[in-house]
């Protein structure tokens, strides 16, 4: 059953709302056409002798030069061995190493900031720091279509944005207190972009109500059973949606998941459940799983792993908010939580299972008027952990931040490495991040569908 908020005001506030976002699309469908009309892009640009780390986990590449031409990658070659396209400009960049924009496959940005200034502190500082693209796990919809629709047509300088919309039983609606702030004025469990289901759903009207909102993927929270989450998975493919999952749905399993075709399962932790005795009907209990009963090697949750890989399911790991709750509230989660994920994340690494870069946080930390710029992006900590922890070397560690999570975004064929044909999201470095991950805190250029934003 759906909880009311404010009776028949809350259903005509929500009508009201989404006649809001109407009218902002169709003002930026205005804007769209204005920028078509603008004057072509100078002539190619040309970054040469720089070293290319080319977020495939290869080696690093020195003495190389990347065209770039239109927004896209058009050739990469070694120094000198190919002629320039004439009227090319030419960038010096020795000494620099080239990334390519990396994406944070985990945030929530409508969480915190309460005004339109906020988000734009937010996006343009991620960019700032390199950050190309980012997935929204669960939020108001209505505000990350707008923010999407901003940077998708290059009315502000932000990472593109990727979004979910999300699927739970009755009981999460009811219990979860984050819910009526993501659809204020909307009946809780009835916003197209956060959806009570159960088995009467018509799950094809609600997956296209869903895909309405502009969300890439369908995401699965809690409170559903296996059946429910092959028939949600099957019809948001059926209608070109990817669907993430979080790994346990309670009490639907991680093989569940795993077997029902998701795209991708959040959270190592929940990884657990696999081989616990029983998987509790209450999502709340997710992060006190049986970590000190079921060792990383359990072979219930080998068998796992090796599912995911022969289904390719990513792993979307977000070691980074368990360790931070862990040290913080240790109350907050389960008794040996860090090294039982430390320890499964690097055995599915090991395994061949791609496991992605997430944060489950808003993609910067906070400071005292807002997100703190001034601060490193938290994905960059998330790729610390998976070194220091998870047996990655720096280079697989930019692979997951780079190709593996613009596979996950529904993006691989057109961004995520430096080859040619794909979008320029580049990011020049001045120290070497093959030698330390944190040297990714070392931005000197930021490009963005091949366009200079940071440096000159």
């Amino acid at each position: 059953m759906r909880t009311r908020i404010g009776g028949g005001r809350a259903a005509a506030a929500g009508h009201a709302a989404w006649v809001m976002v109407a009218v902002v699309l169709a003002m930026a469908a205005g804007t769209r056409l204005r920028a078509q009309a603008r004057p072509a892009a100078p002539a190619a640009v040309a970054l040469t002798h720089v070293t290319v780390i080319d977020g495939t986990g290869a080696p690093a590449r020195p003495d190389t030069t990347v065209v770039i031409r239109h927004g896209r990658i058009a050739a990469v070659f070694a120094d000198g061995s190919e002629k320039l396209p004439e009227g090319t400009t030419v960038e010096n960049l020795a000494g620099r190493f080239l990334v390519p924009g990396l994406i944070d496959a985990h945030v929530h940005i409508t969480g915190r900031p309460t005004t339109y200034e906020q988000y734009r502190t937010l996006l343009d500082g991620l960019l700032q720091h390199g950050i190309t693209g980012i997935r929204d796990m669960a939020g108001d919809a209505r505000i990350l279509s707008y923010l999407s629709r901003e940077a998708l047509l290059d009315e502000r300088p932000w990472p593109n944005i990727y979004y979910s919309a999300l699927m739970a039983g009755p009981t999460f609606f009811a219990e979860d207190p984050r819910v009526p702030g993501t659809s204020q004025g909307i009946l809780l469990g009835g916003a197209p972009y956060m959806r009570s289901v159960d088995a009467t759903t018509n799950l094809r009207i609600a997956i296209a109500e869903a895909k309405g909102t502009g969300a890439t993927g369908m995401k699965l929270y809690a409170n559903l059973p296996a059946s429910l989450v092959k028939a949600i998975t099957a019809e948001a493919h059926r209608q070109g949606m990817l669907v993430w999952t979080h790994a346990t749905i309670f009490p639907a399993t991680p093989m569940d998941a795993v077997e029902a075709g998701a795209d991708s399962i959040s959270h190592t932790p929940y990884l657990a459940w696999e081989a616990a005795p029983r998987v509790p009907q209450d999502y709340r209990s997710r992060a006190y799983g049986p970590f000190l009963t079921v060792k990383p090697d359990d072979p219930r949750i080998l068998a796992l792993l090796d599912a995911m890989k022969a289904h390719g399911t990513v792993l979307d790991a977000t070691l980074r908010v368990f360790e931070q709750e862990a040290a913080q509230e240790p109350g907050a989660v389960g008794a040996g939580i860090m090294p039982w994920s430390y320890a499964v994340t690097q055995e599915a690494h090991e395994r061949g299972v791609l496991v992605d870069a997430g944060t489950d946080s808003q993609g910067l930390p906070s400071g005292k008027n807002g997100p703190d710029v001034s601060a490193s992006p938290t994905v960059l900590d998330e790729l610390a952990l998976l070194v220091a922890h998870c047996g990655f070397t720096p280079l697989q560690a930019i692979h997951s931040a780079t190709q593996v999570n613009a596979l996950v975004v529904g993006q691989g064929a057109k961004r995520g490495t430096i080859t040619p044909n794909k979008q320029a999201d580049l990011v020049v470095l001045s120290a070497d991040p093959a030698a330390d991950i944190h040297n990714l805190k070392t931005v000197v250029e930021v490009f963005k569908d091949g366009k200079k934003i940071v440096g000159r």
